[in-house]
């Protein structure tokens, strides 16, 4: 099991949430030991195994902000939040003498950790932390229906994204979080930049994706990209996941991403609320076919596809590219 260090109530996590985090405030001190440029660098050249692209602002006085606060690094033994750095630079906070003595009898040097043992710690940290393969019926979410993706393509819809207010690493950071999955439900920590996101998206190694997607620097929402079929995949936003004041600006911004590339849609729906995610849409929108008894807000539907459904006899659609569009009365 690993140790773990510099998980404090004040800055919340699920030791704060247990009640079994020590308190921050305590662990300040006036001055840090001798050693503590040592120590510092120490803590702040081990490995990342979780990355985040947020910014939080120091949780004692307010005046800071911590870029990529959350992130965890780990030596192999030891496992600690990015932040720990910035409140033993800040505020000399007094480390666990275990971790100290373990620090020095390495020489203040990282043991290199392996990949699998890095896989392994990240698995221990997150057990459960897998990707959704659907929006959960409370969740809004916004998805819509594409070729499959190459390399090219792949890179065209993060620049889509980008290009309408939306970005798949985080604006301070240019770093990106998220998961790939297999088919057999293996997943993977999806670390890096744009282009290691691009990749994962074109491989076909990977069914599923989940990400980050930022509207500025504290405002995200997960992004999950999937694999339906062999020509087909699915980019799904959780628009439950912004505050419902922002919700429509990211509905703006995710028209405005398909709107750039609005001839290869195969289908989308837009659901702000998440009343329709019991609904296959995968096999209405883009598979053998089946009708809807739930209306979301809007549903886009390849022309060709509309006689299918008699639910839409009453209804008016608006053109859109090669789709006929549908709002809910």
């Amino acid at each position: 099991m690993t140790k773990r260090a510099g998980f404090y109530r004040e800055t919340g996590g699920l030791d704060a949430a247990v009640g079994d985090a020590p308190s921050l405030r305590a662990a300040v001190r006036s001055s840090g030991p001798s050693d503590e440029d040592r120590i510092l660098a120490y803590l702040e050249s081990a490995r990342e195994i979780y990355s985040t692209m947020g910014a939080r602002r120091d949780a004692l006085t307010d005046d800071e902000w911590i870029v990529g606060s959350e992130s965890l690094l780990t030596d192999g033994t030891w496992i600690w939040p990015i932040d720990l750095v910035h409140y033993v630079r800040r505020h000399h906070v007094a480390l666990p003498q275990e971790l100290l003595d373990h620090i020095r009898a390495n020489n203040y040097t990282v043991p290199v950790v392996p990949d699998e043992q890095a896989r392994h710690i990240f698995q221990e940290e997150f057990p459960d932390h897998a990707p959704a393969t659907a929006p959960s019926k409370a969740a809004g979410f916004f998805t819509w229906y594409v070729p499959k993706l190459d390399s090219a393509r792949a890179q065209q819809l993060l620049t889509h994204l980008e290009n309408a207010g939306l970005s798949a690493v985080h604006p301070l950071t240019n770093a990106l979080f998220g998961f790939r999955e297999t088919p057999v439900g293996t997943r993977e920590p999806l670390m890096g930049d744009g282009a290691a996101l691009a990749a994962a998206l074109a491989d076909d190694r990977y069914s599923k994706a989940e990400f980050t997607c930022w509207m500025g620097y504290d405002q995200s929402l997960t992004g999950i990209v999937r694999r339906t079929d062999e020509t087909t995949q699915s980019i799904t936003l959780r628009l439950s996941d912004v505050p419902a004041p922002d919700r429509e600006e990211a509905v703006a911004a995710l028209v405005r991403t398909l709107d750039q590339d609005a001839a290869d849609c195969r289908g989308f729906v837009i659901d702000r609320a998440g009343v329709s995610a019991s609904q296959d849409w995968d096999r209405i929108l883009v598979g053998t076919g089946g009708h809807f008894t739930v209306w979301p807000d809007t549903v886009g539907i390849l022309r060709d596809r509309v006689g299918d459904h008699p639910e839409l006899a009453d209804s008016k659609p608006t053109a859109y590219g090669p789709l006929d569009v549908f709002h809910r009365a």
